[in-house]
């Protein structure tokens, strides 16, 4: 795993995404108190809105400031460590955590609903040592085909991103794909997919629409009974509409619906069948939730970090029917009760990363790449339902606002310590690319904040695209 330098110190809103959070009763009082919390020692905020609240923190820093607009009452303590002591200072409204030996410390400002860890909503602010916190390990594989030798530009790391990186960046010849030139960092090693995924489906389902199995217009019914996480719309919907919100809205329900209706392994086929080995997208986002949740332990045990590590190890063929019964039995669940059980999980000291490979939609940054090269130039497709793809990806997540962008197709996908984007770009120039960035385990624990480095991403994909392109001989 690559050691990636300090990023810049980060001023993050949590909030500024979502509708302000007031925790506690309208005149509660504030009050901090302190625990540790398995591995980490948690500060919980109770009594005072997180609206405005900020915090300043540098990736490998020694601690952090944390500022918010309501005064908190005066706490100073220390807390020992195996290897150090953890220095708390609250005051006025701001607190200051800092390693008394200059080690190492994460820290993370996350809000918590109600629910989650009792009646009400309080703010989270945990703080690990550095022998605490779990990290990525990507998983290595022998790639699918042997590739042939490409002209290859060193790889620069992301100053912005914390955690292992994992990139593929290729300049293909348009018509048939062939990489000419590339960027690559871990290149063949896998990594989780959190949303990214969702581009096949779409383009599972407008195979689909070219063969006459569907159309544009079929409705398919959208009910509390089908839907995943957060929010999503009800009623009975056109294909067009799901696969749009599935990408620019990145709406689980809508996915899970046009994914159970291609079918997950008939899906799973289809990868499989355009040489991508190693590519899992047979597990809808309401199964891997779930999962995660540790709501499936009839599958994978009391113990879900060892039950999906076990499950990974297994032949494809009984992997592929643990995931195949996954599905199924997810498609019972309340997802609003899989919610809260899925922020208990993440935010319980049990939580790791590693876990997430195991149990979602996978791929290695070059395996990606080179499938949504495919996805891109499937002849099977009408030029119709080709310019509804390209069209709908246009639409998705960080297109990076440059005169030199001739086209722009990305889907993006976050979680609690995961963010990937990946698709095709094209330059006013006439180069093309195809892209696959994938970063789990790092050091942003919440969705909403790690999302922030999504135009960043974007910026850095742009940037290097214009390296391979100066290098033309």
């Amino acid at each position: 795993m690559p050691t990636l330098p300090p990023g810049p110190a980060r001023r993050l809103t949590p909030l500024a995404l979502t509708v302000p959070l007031l925790l506690g009763g309208a005149h509660a009082a504030p009050a901090v108190q302190g625990t540790w919390h398995g591995g980490f020692y948690r500060l919980t905020l109770t009594g005072l809105s997180a609206r405005g609240s900020t915090i300043d923190w540098t990736p490998g820093g020694t601690g952090a400031d944390l500022h918010f607009t309501t005064t908190l009452p005066t706490l100073t303590r220390t807390v020992p460590t195996a290897q150090d002591q953890i220095q708390i200072r609250v005051q006025d409204k701001d607190i200051q955590i800092r390693s008394a030996q200059g080690r190492p410390l994460r820290v993370n400002l996350m809000p918590v609903r109600a629910g989650v860890e009792g009646p009400a909503p309080f703010i989270a602010v945990d703080v690990y040592p550095e022998e605490a916190w779990t990290t990525y390990e990507p998983v290595p594989v022998t790639p699918c085909r042997a590739t042939a030798p490409v002209p290859e530009l060193p790889y620069q790391p992301p100053a912005f991103a914390s955690g292992p990186v994992g990139f593929y960046l290729a300049q293909i010849d348009p018509r048939t794909g062939t990489p000419l030139r590339v960027i690559t960092n871990d290149p063949d090693r896998l990594y989780p997919l959190a949303s990214t995924f969702k581009q096949i489906v779409v383009w599972g389902t407008l195979r689909d629409v070219t063969a006459g199995r569907l159309t544009l217009n079929t409705r398919l019914s959208v009910t509390e009974a089908n839907r995943s996480i957060e929010a999503y719309q009800p009623g009975a919907r056109t294909v067009q509409n799901l696969a749009t919100q599935a990408i620019v809205q990145s709406e689980n329900t809508a996915s899970d619906v046009l994914h159970l209706r291609y079918g997950p392994d008939r899906l799973q086929t289809l990868v499989t069948a355009q040489g991508a080995c190693h590519t899992r997208v047979n597990t809808t986002t309401k199964a891997w939730w779930a999962a995660q949740a540790g709501l499936l332990q009839g599958l994978y045990g009391p113990d879900v970090n060892t039950g999906a590590q076990q499950t990974f190890t297994l032949p494809p063929a009984q992997e592929a029917q643990t995931r195949a019964r996954a599905v199924q039995q997810a498609q019972t669940l309340n997802a609003d009760r899989l919610l809260d059980d899925l922020d208990r999980a993440f935010f319980s000291p049990t939580y790791h990363p590693q876990t997430e490979v195991y149990l979602q939609n996978r791929s290695t940054p070059r395996e990606w790449a080179t499938l949504l090269t495919r996805m891109h130039l499937d002849p099977s497709l009408t030029p119709t339902n080709r310019a509804f793809l390209r069209d709908t990806l246009a639409r998705g997540c960080c297109r990076t606002r440059d005169p030199g962008v001739a086209y722009w197709g990305s889907k993006a996908g976050s979680g609690w310590r995961n963010v990937t984007m990946s698709g095709l770009l094209s330059l006013t120039g006439g180069q093309t690319f195809a892209y696959a960035y994938f970063n789990p385990g790092a050091d942003v624990m919440d969705s909403l904040l790690i999302e922030e480095q999504l135009p960043d991403i974007a910026r850095y994909v742009l940037e290097n695209a214009k390296r391979l392109a100066r290098s033309a001989p």
